[in-house]
């Protein structure tokens, strides 16, 4: 499916709600779907975002900070943001749906993330990511995040990234 895009338009941004997990759900296996792959073909690796339940994702919405963002009724990006210690943030689950990828709409949504990470007065914001994506190390330096640590426990190298709020 392609997606027309203009400048005219308008996407919605909000708090998620419990109605919205299964669309959270259905975002999540489609813009996951590719995360995992490796520079070694042979090797298979599942993110835990493809293993999520509905559960999981309504008691994220009940107990973190889960922004969503709709085109009409459809939810085409989501982010959660938990508070791992005072005032530290882990935003994890960050998703655009792959025909939205590449219009700005995921720096859209960090850019509400950070209104409400201010809110709260948070002074850091981390996540973990492939280092094996050069989109992603792209798009994660571009808002401000620095690559601080790199480990191997998932199957194919990662970063832990951090921005200074």
């Amino acid at each position: 499916m392609l997606v027309e895009f203009s400048s005219k338009i308008e996407y919605t941004c909000r708090l998620a709600s419990q109605k919205d997990a299964e669309g959270i759900n259905e975002l999540m296996k489609k813009a996951f779907a590719d995360y995992g792959k490796t520079k070694n073909k042979n090797q298979k690796v599942v993110n835990s975002a493809l293993k999520e339940s509905l559960e999981d994702i309504s008691e994220d919405i009940e107990k973190n900070i889960v922004l969503i963002m709709l085109d009409n009724d459809k939810i085409i990006a989501s982010l959660r943001l938990e508070e791992v210690v005072e005032h530290r943030y882990l935003l994890k689950r960050f998703a655009v749906a792959p025909d939205y990828q590449n219009h700005g709409l995921g720096s859209k949504l960090f850019k509400k993330a950070l209104e409400k990470l201010n809110e709260k007065n948070a002074q850091f914001v981390q996540l973990y990511s492939s280092l094996e994506n050069k989109k992603l190390i792209n798009f994660y330096q571009g808002l401000g995040f620095n690559c601080v640590a790199t480990d191997h426990k998932k199957g194919y190298e990662r970063g832990l990234w951090v921005k200074k709020l």
